[in-house]
């Protein structure tokens, strides 16, 4: 009969609950329809392309249409989400500045109250004020010079929403009175950086949290039966010692959360019992899956779309067209264009004419002013075109090198 002798584990028998059911009165749930309202805000709702690219605007009610769809999220207490998020990571340290983020969301406010005046009213010192109450609420967060985990965790939701008021307000600005690119960009990126660093920490911290075990215990097993050697006694029955695998679990901090069994009836000294690696290629599976559904339950998916709209804000899209180059007209080359960065120039001295500059509004898209025309609109056609809105069409000349 075998019997028991070490153990490097109490296998737990009772089925666990489900992992989601498990953490549903933590007090986080209410978390994930906050921060969904959040996602992809940007991009979606006030449509633009980039502000380092993009020529043109935002209508004022759109804007406003967003902001009022978002009102309840951003009058939300981002403090407490913060603590739910710690609570739920269960990373509690008393190192963050709850007064200053409190203060910063407060300018946070105030420039999305009077942007909204302005929008409304095109008061001008409402503008001014918002610009500076937007990066008053954001530069609290990016000059934190943020390394501790609880405090990445803890600021988190107060930087989306400093940062989604921000970029309202830069979306807001008539582009004749934009603050310079570099400004915005520079900006921006400091919020890209600092929210990727914040992900990460969440990330890493919850993949860390869950982790998969192995249940075993030794028995001793009957031997096999010896053969006695001619005019000799009957020799003792010896023992073996085995090792059986009971099973594999998926843990969180200590806590059980689910058990696969290695042995299902097996004999246990039938050892291996051939189900071991199912068994722990189930508690690995499991453990992705946990890592997956907590990072979804805490919001980090809408978070990375966040993230994202605010790096489409300083992408430049590659031009369909390197516009760089001599241009035929009407067969005739006469236009040398230049692009620096999402500058475009124009050399028209081959028709006595005037350089004329431009930009591009996008990948397809360019506007330039000829001094002597006006402005003019270009739709980019690959290969080699650019059909100009006054019915004109341009040809990229094919440049032969000669030997």
């Amino acid at each position: 009969m075998a019997t028991a002798t070490t153990s490097t584990a109490t296998a737990n028998t009772s089925q666990p609950s489900d992992f989601v059911q498990s953490i549903q009165n933590s007090g986080a749930l209410q978390l994930i329809g906050v921060i969904a309202n959040c996602s992809g805000i940007i991009s979606s709702a006030l449509g633009i392309i980039s502000f380092v690219e993009g020529l043109s605007q935002p209508n004022n009610s759109d804007i406003l249409n967003a902001i009022e769809q978002l009102q309840q999220t951003l009058d939300t207490d981002f403090a407490a989400l913060g603590d739910l998020i710690q609570q739920q990571t269960q990373i509690i340290v008393d190192t963050v500045n709850h007064d200053g983020m409190a203060l910063a969301l407060s300018n946070s406010d105030v420039a999305l109250d009077r942007i909204q005046d302005f929008l409304s009213s095109g008061d001008n010192d409402a503008l001014e004020t918002a610009e500076t109450a937007s990066i008053a609420g954001i530069s609290f967060f990016t000059e934190l010079d943020l390394t501790a985990p609880a405090d990445l965790l803890f600021f988190l939701p107060g930087l989306i929403k400093a940062g989604t008021v921000r970029v309202f307000v830069i979306a807001s600005e008539p582009l004749k009175e934009r603050e310079p690119v570099d400004v915005i960009v520079e900006n921006i990126t400091s919020m890209v950086t600092l929210l990727s660093a914040m992900i990460d920490a969440v990330i890493s911290t919850i993949t860390t949290a869950h982790t998969v075990n192995t249940i075993s215990h030794i028995i001793r097993c009957p031997g096999l039966q010896q053969v006695a050697a001619a005019n000799s006694p009957a020799s003792d029955t010896s023992f073996r010692t085995v090792t059986v695998i009971d099973g594999d679990y998926h843990e969180e901090r200590g806590i059980q959360l689910q058990f696969f069994d290695a042995q299902r009836g097996n004999p246990p000294c039938e050892q291996p019992s051939g189900f071991e690696e199912e068994a722990l290629a189930a508690a690995e599976q499991a453990r992705t899956q946990g890592t997956s559904d907590e990072l979804a339950f805490i919001g980090i998916p809408q978070f990375e779309l966040i993230l994202q709209s605010w790096q489409n804000l300083i992408t430049v899209t590659p031009p369909a067209i390197d516009l760089n180059g001599h241009w035929l007209v009407n067969g005739t080359p006469g236009p040398v264009i230049s692009v620096d960065g999402v500058a475009i120039s124009i050399d028209m001295s081959a028709y006595d004419r005037p350089t004329a500059t431009g930009a591009f509004v996008d990948s397809n898209d360019i506007t330039v002013i000829f001094p002597d025309e006006g402005a003019l609109a270009g739709k980019l056609v690959p290969p080699k075109t650019i059909n100009w809105s006054n019915n004109t069409t341009w040809i990229k000349e094919r440049i032969t090198l000669r030997r």
